[in-house]
């Protein structure tokens, strides 16, 4: 009967963590069911608008993924057609990487943007127009650091429960 208990326990642990959305090893913080997105996404913004080019939108926002934009677009575009930032985006730390030739070779340039004060100021120089290749990187702030690592210790405890109920149901009486 003390058997059956463990079990059912064991059980309704699991089935709790994916119900929270996490699974086991299966992302606290920024995970595709969490932001509304899927993983491995490609949208074509720029269908029957001209030079497109592709870009890449990570992190934070609602719809990570690969974009083929208008030639045009700016950041705060790019953002907005990934579905906007999520609840724990740090917007005054963005980053958008790219790739710069000198002489033959590509060195990766970082611009570090602040669309908060994009938003207080109208700055222009806080939404610039992106390059093809362009990798737009949206960070967490410091709680959606924490639920990722609650959501890791959750994993961790939800493994370390499950060997020692096979072991403490295994053993020999």
């Amino acid at each position: 009967m003390k058997n059956l208990i463990l079990l059912l326990a064991f059980a309704a642990s699991v089935l709790t963590a994916h119900a929270q959305g996490g699974g086991i090893f299966g992302g606290g913080g920024n995970s595709s069911t969490q932001n509304g997105g899927s993983s491995g996404s490609y949208y074509n913004m720029g269908a029957d608008a001209g030079l497109t080019i592709p870009v890449n939108l990570w992190g934070f926002v609602r719809n990570p993924g690969r974009y083929i934009v208008p030639s045009s677009t700016t950041l705060v575009q790019l953002i907005s057609f990934g579905g906007g930032p999520v609840e724990n985006a740090r917007l005054t730390d963005l980053r958008i990487v790219r790739d710069v030739r000198v002489d033959s070779t590509i060195v990766e340039k970082i611009l570090v943007m602040n669309l908060d004060l994009f938003q207080r100021t109208g700055d222009p120089s806080q939404n610039p127009i992106l390059y093809p290749g362009d990798t737009v990187v949206v960070p967490g702030n410091a709680l959606s650091t924490f639920q990722i690592a609650l959501g890791i210790a959750r994993d961790v405890a939800i493994v370390l429960s499950t060997v020692l109920s096979i072991i403490y149901l295994t053993r020999p009486r």
